[in-house]
């Protein structure tokens, strides 16, 4: 019997670290801010390449590079606003079950790390 069926199988884009315009606040307007992206994809069981090939799985590329093309796309006065149009760009992949995006501004205040929104439809 094949076991590797029964396996969870997703993608993990972990701590992609862009500059993005970003902000409702005037100064926010004027330069790009440093954001850190966190992207977890469950992947349909059908996904799996048993012949070793790139068509049989979600190619991980697609999904970086999409990110980093609408982060660069606009100015986007909010962090929801980001991760919600990240979140639907993940929705166009027929091989997405579920998906987790947040989205992090580590430079916004001195006195604690980031600040981060996370969007999620990840199933326990």
């Amino acid at each position: 019997m094949d076991n590797s069926r029964n396996l969870i199988r997703k993608i993990l884009i972990r701590d992609l670290e862009l500059l993005c315009s970003i902000g409702v606040n005037e100064k926010e307007h004027l330069s790009p801010q440093r954001i850190i992206i966190n992207i977890e994809v469950n992947l349909d069981i059908k996904c799996f390449p048993e012949n070793d090939r790139i068509e049989e799985t979600l190619n991980y590329d697609l999904i970086y590079s999409g990110i980093k093309k609408i982060v660069k796309s606009k100015h986007f006065n909010l962090l929801e606003t980001l991760a919600g149009s990240i979140d639907s760009f993940l929705s166009t992949f027929q091989s997405v079950n579920s998906k987790s995006v947040s989205i992090s501004k580590p430079d916004i205040y001195s006195d604690c790390k980031d600040v981060t929104y996370k969007i999620s439809d990840l199933k326990k």
